[in-house]
């Protein structure tokens, strides 16, 4: 499973790697046609705004994955491990419900609800731009599975180490 995590990893980061060096290209492209050459893009401004939609959501769920979201650990550092533990089941349990309410229901509903609009410099179906979000959210509820099983195994682990120590001390 951590080759698989680690894959997914390295796939989720390169492709928010490239979207972000299209968009410095993309914006590049817009200065120079617009001051340098004197006739502004008419796609970059759009192009940029649905890029910048794609690589958040995407970015969403590789902080997410990689437990790298804003938390307060202040008061989790001094617990045990096996309460540290069931605390992370909880918070991911809580990611993965936003993620079917919000991310996964949410977005499959607004993503049809603009399939008819379209946008107007690149004439993309709005629907397409906003399945960013169903798509962000699988990838967090993916993460948050395995992340509960790596909090079990630490659980599993830390009681296992307590026990031991319990019957070394009986002795």
């Amino acid at each position: 499973m951590n080759t698989f995590i680690k894959g997914l990893d390295l796939l989720l980061g390169a492709i928010c790697c490239l979207v972000l060096a299209i968009m410095v290209g993309i914006a590049c492209w817009q200065v120079v046609s617009r001051y340098i050459l004197g006739v502004p893009s008419t796609l970059t401004e759009e192009m940029l705004r649905f890029l910048l939609v794609w690589v958040s959501m995407l970015g969403m769920a590789f902080v997410a994955g990689q437990k790298q979201h804003i938390s307060l650990t202040l008061l989790l550092d001094k617990v045990s491990p096996t309460i540290r533990g069931w605390w992370d089941i909880i918070l991911q349990v809580i990611f993965i419900a936003f993620s079917i309410w919000v991310l996964i229901i949410g977005g499959l509903k607004i993503s049809a609800i603009s399939m008819l609009q379209i946008s107007p410099a690149l004439g993309i179906p709005m629907g397409k731009i906003y399945y960013a979000l169903p798509c962000a959210g699988v990838l967090i509820i993916l993460y948050g599975l395995l992340n509960i099983v790596d909090a079990l195994k630490a659980i599993h682990s830390a009681t296992d180490t307590t026990e031991h120590t319990l019957e070394k001390s009986h002795d």
